[in-house]
């Protein structure tokens, strides 16, 4: 069975796997952007915007293999953002393959910097967050760029904004609306230094470790255990929550079945597994807390 797993909500569509270790990528198919790497599986070539949150292996192993194959198939150059910390060795990563296989790739490499933030549509706007992890790390936040008008001209007829902006009156301004927050690998550190993680409309975060037991292991490693999930129920506002990067030591039944026995009832409608089905959402009915 494949372990590629596919999460709709009320706006997107989130497709890919994320086992920690060993490969994590998803795409977001309305927003035309990546969510990590991985090794580059067919389904990302085509896409315009590669966001990688750190340089490990199973997050990070297939740009070289994305730019092949966008040049091969005669495709636009593709964009990957990382770390600013790690915009340098990516590009000696590139220039190396290239050596090795005798070739240029064409590729724009991006650093990002906690707060930076990018137009990638004129709709669509991207911010990169600090994620704490044993490497430099970010968490990509995709928000969505809205007009209002301004409270003193609600309640004006069409006709009459109509003249005000005729007459060169700003009437309106932007806004900047939350969709989507994707974590990537980080610990309990990011409640303190990304609190979007809160209200975005859409959190995929990161949940290695589900076992009781494992909370050391968690906290050796840099990664999230489900208890420091849990034990913020109360303060996430969000529509869905996406738990990703789990651990291969489990299996996804024992993921499940731990993750159903132990979810707060505040979060249980709202909690989705990136695991295949039927092991992506809770039973129904009550939690034990």
């Amino acid at each position: 069975m494949s372990d590629v797993v596919k999460i709709s909500t009320p706006r997107l569509t989130i497709e890919g796997r994320s086992r920690a270790g060993n490969e994590s990528w998803f795409r977001v198919k309305e927003l035309g952007v990546a969510l990590d790497i991985g090794r580059c599986p067919d389904v990302l070539v085509g896409v315009p915007h590669i966001f990688v949150t750190h340089s490990h292996l199973d997050h990070a192993l297939g740009i070289p293999f994305y730019a092949s194959q966008r040049n091969l198939q005669s495709l636009p150059i593709g964009t990957v953002y990382v770390p600013a910390e790690n915009l340098d060795d990516f590009h000696e990563l590139m220039r190396i393959h290239g050596k090795l296989e005798s070739t240029t790739y064409d590729l724009e490499l991006v650093g990002m910097n906690p707060g930076d933030e990018r137009d990638l549509r004129r709709d669509l706007v991207v911010r990169a967050h600090a994620s704490t992890h044993r490497v430099a790390a970010r968490s990509y936040e995709f928000l969505e760029k809205r007009r209002r008008l301004l409270p003193q001209f609600q309640g004006e007829s069409g006709e009459e904004l109509a003249r005000l902006r005729g007459s060169e009156v700003v009437t309106t301004a932007d806004e900047l609306h939350s969709l989507l927050l994707y974590t990537g690998d980080t610990d309990a550190g990011i409640f303190e230094t990304t609190t979007a993680v809160f209200h975005t409309d859409v959190l995929m975060i990161e949940c290695s470790f589900v076992e009781e037991g494992d909370q050391s292991r968690a906290a050796r490693y840099t990664h999230l255990h489900l208890d420091d999930i849990f034990e913020r129920a109360d303060m996430f506002r969000n529509e869905l929550i996406i738990l990703t990067h789990f651990s291969l030591r489990n299996s996804p039944v024992a993921i499940h079945v731990e993750v159903d026995r132990r979810c707060p009832a505040i979060l249980r409608e709202r909690l989705r597994l990136a695991l295949p089905e039927p092991h992506s959402q809770l039973f129904a009915g009550s939690s034990v807390r």
